[in-house]
């Protein structure tokens, strides 16, 4: 029975629309679809069915027209006329599940729009756009946002994925569909793989990364960029594992013994005040001893954003405004004339903020994540696994830290330090190369 993923749109704002994104992931989710006008057969009990297969979705996409919040606002108005799709995002509320909006040209969404108080939860909703100019593409990436709530992240049919050879494809898939040596545990969830490691009983988990295309920068109309984001496409031709969190200061002290954070007083905070040569001279060489077969490194820049970002290309993974309720910043300085909001100055455990589609926390603020690349100009065309500038005097920090204005949270914005910089606002997360 169709249902795994549900479709809800409004007749009367975005039916053609709607449809179209229904044969799309047909082609990709055959059978597990729910479409009303292709779904529910003659004689049906329209409510019931409507509550059943809710029941049996993973996943809810909301065509989202020009129209869809007047008419909320106008059948909101009228106590006897049942608006079903409201209706249905109740019902996925009721089921906890993850709704994902697809914005139509000329359509917006929170936090512009005042929704009423039964739909707030949808304010913070990442969203998948849907352009005239760029419809093939919007749909490609709803597909892949579609995949990771379903927890099938292999090789997207019809994203636009590297062009690798058959026998590097097959030794691809051969390694996602099996358990990594270096893993002590290993599952799927509804953000997709995972596998753990543990160095003397500190356990890290590590989300797998799916290959694939994505625009790194942020575009000119993005509010507070800097001149150093210009938007470019990229394509990354191999998966990778990375922590789904920054590096604790439980698994620094357990893999080299030293304690040097300067925020003291739980384990699970983010190890800080570490520079880039240690960690590429102490720690991962020391944990690659402990661990065979795991090939642990710092990720290159455009890993780091394209798995920030898990698909979506808002300023923030959850959208387009911030609040110290999703991220750890300087909330007296707010992004793009938001509210100010709270300051807690220092940084908190890991897992303590909600995490993007693929699992993983704090990509925005907290620490500063160090990456593997040397700091320099974006390359004006598009290109294949970028490896930033050889050689370079400074290498590249991302994602903000406790201490910094909401613009720099970003997940375009790009800093960068002398190797030997230890500040109490600079971590690094770990990534791991697949055994291909």
């Amino acid at each position: 029975m169709s249902g795994s993923v549900f479709i809800c749109y409004r007749k009367d704002d975005s039916r053609h629309q709607a449809r179209t994104v229904y044969e799309r992931l047909e082609r990709e989710f055959s059978g597990q679809v729910f479409f009303d006008e292709s779904s529910i057969l003659g004689g049906d009990a329209y409510e019931q069915t409507i509550v059943t297969r809710l029941r049996a979705s993973k996943v809810v996409v909301a065509v989202i027209g020009p129209r869809w919040h007047e008419l909320l606002a106008q059948k909101q108005a009228l106590p006897r006329t049942k608006d079903y799709v409201r209706f249905e995002l109740l019902q996925a509320a009721s089921g906890c599940l993850p709704v994902i909006p697809v914005l139509l040209d000329g359509s917006t969404w929170a936090p512009a729009v005042q929704l009423p108080d039964d739909l707030e939860h949808l304010e913070q909703q990442h969203w998948v756009k849907l352009s005239d100019e760029h419809w093939q593409e919007g749909l490609d990436r709803l597909v892949k946002v579609v995949r990771v709530r379903l927890g099938t992240v292999l090789v997207a049919p019809g994203i636009a994925t590297p062009s690798v050879g058959p026998r590097a494809l097959a030794s691809e898939l051969s390694a996602k569909a099996s358990s990594p040596a270096w893993a002590s545990n290993t599952g799927k969830d509804p953000h997709g793989r995972w596998a753990e490691f543990g160095v003397d009983g500190v356990v890290q988990r590590l989300r797998w990364i799916e290959p694939g295309s994505f625009w790194m920068g942020s575009p000119a109309s993005e509010k507070e960029r800097f001149n150093d984001e210009q938007r470019h496409r990229v394509t990354l031709t191999r998966g990778f594992w990375l922590a789904d969190t920054a590096c604790t200061q439980a698994l620094w002290q357990a893999v080299t013994g030293q304690s040097p954070s300067h925020f003291k007083g739980n384990a699970q905070l983010p190890v800080e005040q570490v520079s880039w040569d240690d960690v590429m001279q102490q720690f991962l060489p020391r944990l690659r001893q402990r661990l065979a077969g795991l090939d642990a490194r710092l990720p290159t820049e455009a890993e780091w954003e394209y798995a920030c970002r898990a698909g979506t290309e808002t300023p923030f993974h959850f959208g387009a405004q911030i609040t110290p309720a999703h991220v750890n910043y300087n909330g007296n300085y707010p992004y793009a004339g938001g509210a100010k909001g709270e300051y807690r100055k220092k940084t908190v455990p890991v897992k303590s903020l909600p995490a993007n589609a693929w699992g993983l926390y704090e990509v925005h603020g907290n620490v500063w994540e160090w990456c593997a690349d040397g700091y320099g100009a974006y390359p004006t065309a598009e290109i294949t696994d970028p490896q930033g500038v050889p050689n370079a005097a400074s290498r590249v920090l991302r994602g903000g830290s406790w201490d910094n204005d909401a613009k720099y949270c970003r997940a375009a914005r790009r800093d960068h330090g002398s190797p030997g910089n230890r500040y109490d606002s600079i971590g690094f997360r770990l990534c791991v190369s697949s055994p291909i």
